[in-house]
């Protein structure tokens, strides 16, 4: 189906990669890589390189797995990578501030 003028498009959807559920990408969180190889929460969706996306659900973000983001991120990552407790931490930090803006 074809775009005709004055149409907008949808948002970019992106899929969570724990649940697999689908949803707009400004609804989920972005993880990618630091300089280290680390995996951190980008924020602002704007860090260089490939991303993962997780749902902001508390049952998402409590079971990503190193192997999930070994998937997303196409690569074998090292042992020390995922700290799920401060990642997490920052997420919920994140979502807490979102909803209090809503």
């Amino acid at each position: 189906m074809s775009m005709k003028k004055g149409e907008k498009r949808g948002q970019p959807q992106r899929t969570c990669i724990v649940c697999g559920s689908k949803r707009a990408k400004a609804e989920h969180l972005r993880l990618a890589l630091d300089e280290e190889s680390k995996v951190c929460l980008d924020y602002r969706q704007r860090l260089r390189g490939r991303g993962s996306y997780v749902c902001p659900r508390p049952e998402c973000l409590t079971r990503v797995k190193l192997a999930y983001l070994e998937k997303a991120f196409r690569r074998s990552l090292p042992q020390g990578a995922w700290n799920p407790a401060l990642t997490m931490a920052e997420a919920l930090q994140r979502c807490s501030v979102q909803f209090q803006e809503q």
